[in-house]
């Protein structure tokens, strides 16, 4: 009974990496294209529209929404690499470690995938900037110093 239990799970854990990998390599060309399109939006529209107060919280949850499907694809490029480069052992330590997206920047630096590699990088780095952001525009507003004064630094109300 319990070797029919252990395959019963076994089969549904393959069942899942195969459906998560199919999506990911449907998903995964369509995604990037979203990518870099939400990065230059950062950068060009969110990051200067920071500068108006009246803004800021609208464009903080712009830049976590866009931090997230950055975080998905990443997730999506990460996964699939792994899975094709170091194939079940991969996914097993990433899942263990909870490292995904790093264990595949580190093989595809040692594989030497550099356009997998550069694509990990950027995105990690705009995922988790996005989110600094997010919470840094939050905190930003009148700040008092220690003689009461209010300390504003704002360019533009």
């Amino acid at each position: 009974m319990l070797l029919f239990f252990v395959a019963g799970i076994i089969l549904l854990a393959s069942l899942f990496f195969w459906g998560v990998t199919k999506a990911a390599e449907l998903l995964l060309p369509f995604l990037s294209i979203v990518s870099y399109v939400l990065i230059i939006l950062f950068c060009v529209v969110v990051l200067p529209l920071s500068l108006v107060k009246k803004m800021r919280l609208d464009l903080s949850k712009y830049a976590l929404i866009m931090s997230n499907v950055l975080g998905v694809t990443t997730w999506m490029m990460a996964f699939l690499f792994v899975v094709t480069y170091f194939g079940f052992w991969g996914i097993f330590f990433s899942f263990l470690f909870k490292f995904l997206a790093p264990i595949a920047f580190i093989g595809a630096v040692f594989k030497g995938s550099w356009n997998t590699m550069g694509n990990l990088m950027l995105w990690i780095t705009f995922t988790y900037g996005m989110r600094f952001y997010s919470q840094w525009v939050l905190t930003l507003g009148p700040r008092m110093n220690t003689k009461g004064t209010i300390i504003d630094v704002e360019i533009v109300e």
